[in-house]
């Protein structure tokens, strides 16, 4: 069995997108771009005993002789992809395909990589067959361009026309259609304005008055935004009750496997908790033939050139209508992560959820001290006891030398009561490990 190399970037959106594509206010945050660069560590979920994990930033040596004791054995890079110029800021806004692409194969990255591996990118990206090819790995990955494509908002809505769902999203390509669509959609409520690559809470603008609206299509007439291409998908602001995904595989040959569906807890727009479904939610899909239909969304994007992992957003509202498909994600995902931690653990009578924990670290924080604190007080995850906090990252901790973080982890627990007790001992070993939590 050849040998896998695992890796990425996530908020894969970034990369995808033209550059001559308006954008919707936000306010920039570099702490937020060093988190998210840091977050391929929790690949690891991914990799078989003899692959390779390569990530941006290097892993932490405590985080690793941690997943050495769950039993890991891939093999991974300690030090940044980047070198010292990483701190110069000249290669941030590369993913990490285009830095492999600039290493050399004899380099200290580089030479963990055997001749003829496969890489197993998170996402496909810019660069991704470049340093394949670079590397001497193989692949087997749709087109870049066929992938932009299917990863667009305005795609997601063709795709419920061709498949006969109810569509509410309408695809604008102007300002003064904007404004046109926006001011009918006002008339029935709110509504929000979804970038073409919106993610992760950003690209997504609620509207629910008419002076919002006329404001933002000053700023896209306006400043950097002036003679770019207008492309924005409007939908009205639906009533949801609960947030959801399916996971499923398309490979090569179009055979669809579906993986899982996740259910989440979001922050806003943001994620912010993924659990296991209940079963009156798994009801429900069954009743109303969701399983079917993610089969054929899977056999439309592959007919369109798209094979790999996949992730549909779905929704229940209110009032009992399902919503099957809210936007397609081609490529891995934060709930495929959440399904592999189901696999690892692998006791059935175990519930886990994945969770992040937004926090600012002191100077004289290690995360070494936080692994410690959580094994002194019995909450760390082991083999041994089936139950515990499994942190997936160290990196976003503290990345790039922000004080900045966020923690991602699994909580691996038998009942409510239990998941309640991990979570406050999570945060107080957080806070005598020298973090403070920002919730």
């Amino acid at each position: 069995m050849k040998t896998i190399v695992h890796c990425g970037s996530f908020e894969s959106e970034r990369y995808w997108r033209e550059k001559d594509l308006a954008v919707l206010p936000s306010i920039p945050d570099a702490g937020a771009v060093s988190i998210v660069q840091a977050m391929d560590e929790m690949l690891f979920v991914f990799c078989g005993s003899d692959d390779i994990l390569l990530t941006r930033g290097g892993m932490d040596k405590a985080q690793l002789d941690y997943l050495r004791s769950l039993g890991h054995s891939f093999s991974t890079n300690l030090c940044p992809l980047t070198g010292e110029s990483e701190t110069s800021g000249t290669l941030d806004g590369l993913n990490v395909f285009e830095l492999l692409g600039r290493l050399e194969p004899e380099g200290t990255a580089g030479s963990l990589i055997p001749e003829g591996a496969v890489l197993e990118p998170f996402a496909v990206l810019p660069g991704t067959q470049h340093a394949a090819r670079r590397h001497r790995m193989s692949t087997h990955l749709p087109d870049e361009q066929t992938v932009r494509k299917v990863n667009t908002k305005t795609y997601s809505i063709t795709m419920r026309d061709r498949l006969s769902l109810p569509n509410v999203g309408i695809a604008v390509s102007g300002v003064t259609e904007m404004l046109q669509t926006g001011q009918q959609l006002l008339e029935r409520g709110s509504f929000l304005i979804k970038d073409e690559y919106g993610v992760s809470g950003k690209g997504n603008q609620l509207v629910d008055n008419e002076r919002t609206l006329r404001r933002l299509a000053g700023y896209l007439e306006s400043g950097r935004n002036k003679d770019r291409t207008i492309r924005f998908v409007l939908e009205p602001y639906l009533d949801r009750e609960t947030d959801f995904s399916c996971q499923f595989n398309i490979d090569p040959e179009g055979e669809i496997s579906i993986l899982s569906v996740q259910q989440l807890v979001n922050n806003g727009f943001a994620f912010g908790e993924s659990h296991s479904p209940g079963p009156m939610l798994l009801e429900k899909l069954e009743r109303e033939s969701y399983w079917e239909l993610m089969h054929n969304i899977g056999k439309e994007l592959y007919a369109d050139g798209y094979h790999g992992d996949v992730c549909v957003d779905s929704m229940l509202l209110r009032d009992g209508t399902l919503a099957p498909l809210v936007e397609i994600n081609a490529r891995k995902s934060m709930s495929l992560i959440k399904h592999q931690v189901d696999r690892l653990i692998h006791q059935e009578r175990m519930q886990t959820c994945l969770i992040q924990i937004p926090l600012i670290s002191k100077g004289d924080a290690l995360y070494g001290d936080l692994l410690q604190r959580l094994e002194q007080e019995g909450v760390l995850f082991t083999p041994a006891s089936g139950e515990g906090v499994i942190p997936l990252s160290a990196g976003t901790l503290r990345p790039a030398g922000s004080r900045k973080g966020k923690l991602y982890a699994a909580l691996a627990y038998p009942d409510s009561g239990h998941k309640n007790r991990l979570s406050l001992k999570l945060d107080e070993a957080l806070q005598d490990s020298g973090y403070t939590i920002l919730r």
